[in-house]
């Protein structure tokens, strides 16, 4: 089978009217001039062969992150994809998975997704898991919409350290809703306790909390929870998975929703994407969970069986009664999180989190010794991510990148109120060396 499909000066020229243009110059006009490659020059004629070649030659200029030390965090991480990972998911029956709405031919992927919500509640220490949403955003905002959905009051309440881009989707979830979104500031880096006492009453649906934050801070979940909760919100936890054998679960610190961002569990960054959403649940919330739930059960000859249950929350029979218009789940991507899990097991997957762990913590010490940086909410509790301030750090970016090094994520890109603030990241990838050879660097270009 032929890999592309050649087309005539016909074709060409059908699809530019049907597009509105005049030329494909025009359909490429927004591409930088520098980032195109001049495939003009091939000769006419030129042989399949000879075409992959040039195009290798072309692609060989792309930098990936094979070409770069990096740290950058901020919501996707850089963690090590065990190879059986790949060797599984290629196999034909996963990659083509057929969505599972007959069971009967379905059985393999709902035991992959059923083993899956297993393992995700086990990490979280919560009851229920449906079988993953696109992204963890996506997931942060079914979950306020869920929260709204059972108290039937249209305000919620957002710590202010929630990562902005997750807050934009929340807000595009529920526009159009009548919903009030309230937030609740920070203060050293971590939700402003005092703030949330004065502010948290009956009238709100739920509190939306991320640990640890936008700013890297492990926030004090277990003292928040019982602030909203002694209100009757319904307490909503975004977490990072990898975190969870060192930090304390959403469930044991009270959630009500657990969610999270489960590329880190076996997915590569993709430049960001595609993503695995996780959404787990206590069980008096299941049959408001969006999305769908696996279950396990026996067959008339007494073997187990696995079917799709409680769709009764599903918009195809409840229609405009129903939890979400979700229709699908990141069956591939759900897959991988499951080998992942299932691979490292619970040791593996703990000395992942403590590697990296020590690995942040390690480079926060060696950036503390720079003296044009500015460690940003010091001596507090971090995971795997810290902020701090540097002068001129577009230029300081840079610099460090030509030599190789991704320091981390530039929030002006968020705000203009956090110019020259830098979140760096490290995981169990990153070693000492590589952590020594990047402080030294930035010594050298301050």
């Amino acid at each position: 089978m032929k890999k592309y499909i050649p087309s005539d000066e016909n074709v060409k020229k059908e699809l530019l009217k049907e597009l509105g243009l005049n030329s494909f110059d025009q359909l490429i006009k927004h591409i930088p001039k520098n980032l195109l490659s001049d495939l003009d020059s091939l000769d006419n004629g030129i042989s399949e062969f000879q075409l992959y070649k040039e195009v290798d030659r072309i692609k060989k200029k792309n930098k990936t992150l094979q070409d770069y030390i990096s740290f950058m965090g901020c919501g996707i991480y850089d963690h090590y994809i065990p190879p059986v990972i790949k060797h599984i998911v290629s196999r034909p029956e996963f990659y083509t998975a057929y969505t599972p709405y007959q069971p009967e031919v379905s059985q393999g992927t709902l035991q992959s997704i059923y083993e899956y919500q297993s393992l995700v509640c086990e990490l979280y220490k919560m009851d229920v898991s449906n079988a993953s949403m696109y992204d963890g955003a996506t997931a942060s905002a079914e979950a306020c919409r869920m929260a709204i959905s059972i108290k039937g009051k249209n305000k919620i309440l957002v710590s202010g350290g929630v990562n902005p881009r997750i807050l934009e989707v929340i807000k595009t979830y529920l526009k159009g809703q009548d919903v009030e979104i309230d937030s609740v500031g920070l203060k050293d880096g971590e939700v402003d306790a005092d703030e949330l006492k004065k502010k948290v009453d009956e009238s709100y649906s739920a509190f939306f909390l991320q640990t640890p934050n936008f700013f890297g801070v492990v926030e004090d979940g277990e003292k928040l929870g019982g602030i909203v909760k002694g209100k009757g919100l319904i307490y909503i936890i975004n977490q990072n998975p990898i975190s969870l054998p060192v930090l304390k679960t959403a469930g044991s610190m009270g959630a009500d929703i657990a969610v999270g961002e489960g590329q880190v569990l076996g997915l590569a960054q993709n430049f960001g994407g595609p993503l695995l959403g996780i959404f787990t649940v206590k069980k008096e919330y299941i049959r408001s969970m969006p999305g769908r739930i696996i279950a396990k059960t026996l067959d008339k000859n007494g073997k187990d069986a696995f079917v799709m249950t409680l769709q009764t929350r599903e918009q195809h029979i409840r229609r405009e009664k129903a939890t979400s218009n979700i229709c699908t789940n990141e069956g591939l991507c759900m897959l991988i999180a499951t080998i992942y899990l299932s691979a490292l097991g619970k040791k593996g997957l703990k000395k992942v989190s403590e590697d990296s762990l020590l690995s942040s913590h390690y480079l926060y010490k060696r950036i503390k010794e720079l003296k044009n940086v500015q460690i940003l909410f010091e001596g507090k509790d971090f995971f795997n991510e810290f902020a701090v301030k540097i002068k001129d750090l577009k230029n300081v970016y840079q610099k460090m990148k030509k030599r190789g090094f991704l320091i981390g994520v530039n929030l002006e890109k968020f705000s203009k109120d956090y110019k020259d603030i830098l979140l760096i990241a490290s995981t169990e990838k990153r070693n000492k060396e590589e952590i020594d050879a990047m402080v030294e660097n930035l010594k050298e270009v301050l």
